[in-house]
């Protein structure tokens, strides 16, 4: 019975430190309404659909930093041409998206560099474009995106499901051939290749794929501003990273599901919901995400601990 509960506790780590962070929030406003709930999706899938294309790279043991600013990009484009032309508004920002993930898994592939010196150099670029694109923030969205992407103001049906289709997705392509690939070459490129993985090819992908997911994830962000801003993914650059290891998920790669990321993505945003209404001083929340960012590194080690405490 023990070790029974002991392997719950270590497996379904993120669900109970959502769970904890939920009550706790639902403590200090008092309730936890429709609102409440929408307004936790639409804050969390930003975060999330970057997290999972941070997730899709880290399987390969690789790293993307230029997430962000790719987001970035795609939603300052968004906001200049949805409005006078869809059509380009909304293909212009996916092509962006594919060039960047591309761009970055052609460099690291094919000239063997290190994905996170590549990737520190095209954030850098993604940057200055984002500032080329949109200078400040502006541009327009019409409203109509946000009511079809987010729903009435206060019923959460949408967003919930938004997730869970997005986390359905992920976890369809992580059982096919392709997410095999991406877990062989995680766990072991060399004999990955071996067995007939083309692991070159795969890891190109794996890297388009995020950056197509990051332009997702900066459109929706220029939907819920019904704007565009050219540094709105910064935030995510590391936030990223940290909700994949919040999930459970090693950064040696090869391992780890699309709903961990999902939790981790949930949790880091839950906790800022928490110092608000904490009322946390805005001068200690750099602080505060500094610590938090510690103890992401640590939660590996703490899931164990907390399962041994559990075992005896």
């Amino acid at each position: 019975m023990t070790a029974r509960l002991s392997r719950l506790v270590s497996s379904n780590w993120p669900v109970l430190v959502f769970i904890v962070l939920l009550v706790t929030l639902i403590v200090l406003k008092g309730r936890f309404n429709g609102f409440d709930a929408r307004s936790l999706s639409v804050n969390a899938l930003p975060l999330i659909l970057i997290a999972l294309a941070q997730f899709l790279i880290i399987l390969t043991r690789g790293i993307d930093l230029s997430l962000g600013p790719v987001a970035s990009v795609s939603g300052a484009l968004m906001s200049l041409y949805v409005t006078d032309n869809p059509a380009l508004g909304l293909a212009l920002p996916l092509v962006a998206g594919l060039g960047a993930g591309l761009l970055n898994g052609v460099l690291i592939v094919g000239l063997r560099l290190p994905p996170i010196i590549v990737t520190l150099a095209t954030m850098s670029i993604w940057q200055g474009v984002a500032l080329v694109v949109l200078p400040n923030p502006g541009g327009t969205v019409p409203s109509d995106y946000q009511d079809a992407l987010m729903g009435s103001f206060s019923s959460p049906v949408i967003g919930l499901v938004t997730l869970a289709v997005w986390a359905g997705l992920l976890t369809w392509l992580l059982g096919s051939r392709f997410g095999l690939s991406l877990r062989a070459i995680g766990s072991d490129e060399a004999a990955a290749e071996m067995s007939g993985v083309r692991v070159k090819r795969t890891k190109i992908i794996a890297y388009a794929l995020g950056g197509l997911l990051a332009a997702i994830s900066g459109m929706y962000m220029a939907v819920s501003m019904s704007s565009g801003s050219p540094v709105v993914g910064d935030g995510y650059i590391l936030t990223s990273i940290a909700a994949v290891v919040i999930g459970g998920i090693p950064l040696t790669g090869g391992r780890g599901s699309p709903i961990s990321v999902v939790m981790g993505g949930l949790i880091l945003t839950i906790t800022a919901s928490l110092l608000y209404f904490a009322q946390v001083s805005s001068f200690y929340q750099s602080l505060i995400n500094g610590l938090i960012l510690l103890l992401v590194v640590g939660a590996p080690g703490t899931r164990e601990y907390v399962a041994g405490l559990v075992r005896r």
